[in-house]
């Protein structure tokens, strides 16, 4: 049986983006990015074109590398208030 996935509300989205640091929200639109680029149809044949896809493979690898290193918790415990 599969999960369903239940959408997010926007509010939501948009909280949890003002409490991540700006580091991440800057590698996370550049790895966004670089995936839209990707996914084009590039001609073979042309040099320009594969001269593009490493760099934007560079620009993607660089944006991974760095949300790979952050934490995936805050360092700050938070409590439970009841």
């Amino acid at each position: 049986m599969t999960a369903l996935r239940i959408p997010t509300p926007d509010a939501v989205r948009y909280f949890a983006a003002q409490n991540l640091p700006a580091a991440v929200v800057e590698a996370n639109a550049l790895s966004l990015d670089a995936e839209r680029v990707l996914r084009r149809p590039v001609s073979p044949l042309s040099v320009e074109d594969l001269g593009d896809r490493e760099t934007v493979l560079a620009e993607w690898h660089r944006a991974d590398k760095r949300l790979g290193c952050l934490p995936l918790r805050p360092e700050q415990a938070t409590e439970v208030l009841s």
